[in-house]
């Protein structure tokens, strides 16, 4: 990632206007996009204003994104919250508004991966877990095929990390994802496959099994399905009262009921379905129901359901 598009991320990230920065660091709106878009050099004066404001170690961040080798954790934990925040910011602001940024962290995280000397597992675990949530970007604005892509990638630097977590989580994503490609024996077997990681944490575990449901449901499978819901209810129990890992924040028992009645709503259970994720949907974070990623799930149970009726 070039230095100016690290400070565009990095102010994204923090939720922060073009026009805002302009006006908190007393730059001009337009010098400071031309710096941004990499037609302007990044000049001391505004990388420490950039700093100040967003109250990062931007210098420390540049300097590893042009020596990429120089890596290290701390360097790697300031992407992470960048990536957090990029998250948040994508529930109120929605995918096309983020996915910019979080392609410039791909891309950096990618080549931290390949060439970090002193935490190349950390690299590869992090640039693994970017690289799923660009994929999923990409499919929330229907670039399926780019999705698959990127989560492929993640697939492969999870691996290389030896993570279970972003393991169990990759695949069981790109397997969802591969629906629209219309090979479901691939797409279950994806599925299979995130399943049968070992030692992936109990909510990542609980979330493939019921999107494994869902899936079995969607084919026309119902006696399958409604066995992998039996599944995934016990899953989901057992998952309850464990902290999720930070990748999947928005996890909690009301978004499981949502989920789980897009599930019955397949099955032909329409009544139920909606009453589940009428339960679910008032046990969410208000920051939550203005999502993008919950009015899909909400769309599943039924077409004329919102977070607002």
């Amino acid at each position: 990632m070039e230095p100016g598009a690290l400070l565009r991320a990095a102010r994204e990230a923090a939720g922060i206007s073009l026009r805002a920065m302009a006006e908190r660091t007393y730059y001009g709106k337009t010098y400071l996009s031309l710096i941004e878009t990499g037609q302007r050099p990044v000049p001391a004066g505004v990388a420490a204003a950039y700093e100040r404001v967003l109250g990062a170690d931007l210098e420390r961040l540049t300097a590893v994104a042009r020596t990429p080798a120089s890596v290290d954790t701390a360097a790697l934990s300031d992407v992470a919250v960048m990536l957090a925040a990029t998250r948040r910011i994508e529930d109120v602001a929605g995918a096309v508004a983020v996915l910019p940024a979080a392609r410039g962290m791909s891309a950096m995280t990618e080549t931290f991966a390949r060439e970090a000397r002193t935490a190349p597992t950390e690299a590869a675990s992090l640039a693994s877990e970017v690289t799923q949530y660009r994929g999923w970007l990409e499919h929330a604005i229907g670039a399926d095929a780019a999705a698959r892509r990127s989560l492929g990638t993640a697939v492969s630097l999870a691996k290389e990390a030896r993570d279970p977590d972003r393991l169990a989580h990759s695949l069981g994503f790109l397997g969802y994802v591969t629906v629209s490609a219309g090979n479901y024996g691939e797409v279950i077997a994806r599925s299979d496959a995130a399943l049968a990681v070992r030692d992936a944490h109990p909510t990542i575990r609980a979330y493939g099994r019921m999107r494994r449901a869902e899936l079995l449901a969607a084919h026309g499978e119902t006696r399958e399905a409604q066995r992998a819901l039996a599944m995934a209810d016990a899953a989901a129990e057992a998952a309850d009262g464990i902290e999720p890992p930070a990748s999947m924040y928005w996890w909690g028992p009301g978004f499981g009921a949502v989920q789980r009645g897009g599930v019955l709503a397949l099955l032909g259970h329409t009544a139920e379905a909606i009453e589940e994720a009428t339960h679910g949907l008032a046990a969410m974070p208000d920051e939550h129901r203005r999502s993008e990623w919950l009015a899909s799930a909400l769309r599943r149970v039924d077409p004329d359901m919102s977070a607002d009726a």
